[in-house]
């Protein structure tokens, strides 16, 4: 189903997630090719379309205006018990504080709709036909920690063949 998320983009990682997402899902690459597929999720699904509002856009400019950039290491991979394999952000606590706060604006999008017990914060890797994890161990594993920062957030809508950013917003804009 369509949905948008809120995410933290993480375009270091892009040459690694894209190419992969191009040939797992096609349809789930965006036709932008500024639009960066690497991320990390805070909060998703998130408002649909018709619920995109100013008002919307306006609280989450606030909300991420007042967000320190800060730096975080993209350190192990991993696997979710449904199969997913992912790379683990350290320290986790600024995404999950900034999920917790973002739900308190907007109580009525839990994540992942409260299919979770707990939020874990990761970017995920999608695995094509004829790689597997070791594979990606055997690129990434010399790189790790792969130290980057968290600068924006970013509106991203999600939908086979029409993927897109809706909106981005930079951290710490707000006056001091």
């Amino acid at each position: 189903m369509p949905h948008s998320l809120v995410t933290i983009p993480v375009p270091d990682l892009e040459a690694v997630v894209r190419p992969r997402l191009e040939r797992s899902a096609p349809d789930d690459v965006p036709a932008d090719s500024d639009d960066t597929v690497a991320h990390i999720t805070l909060l998703g699904p998130f408002v649909s379309l018709s619920d995109l509002t100013e008002g919307v856009l306006d609280e989450l400019e606030r909300f991420f205006a007042d967000v320190t950039p800060f730096e975080f290491a993209l350190t192990g991979i991993h696997r979710f018990p449904g199969g997913t394999v992912y790379l683990s952000p350290s320290p986790a606590a600024p995404f999950r504080h900034l999920t917790h706060e973002l739900v308190r604006l907007f109580p009525e999008h839990p994540p992942y709709d409260d299919a979770f017990d707990e939020v874990i914060p990761h970017l995920s890797v999608p695995i094509p036909e004829g790689e597997t994890v070791e594979t990606l161990e055997f690129e990434l594993s010399p790189r790790f920690p792969l130290t980057t920062y968290a600068r924006e957030a970013a509106l991203f809508w999600w939908e086979p063949g029409a993927s897109r950013t809706l909106a981005t917003f930079s951290f710490g804009t707000s006056a001091a």
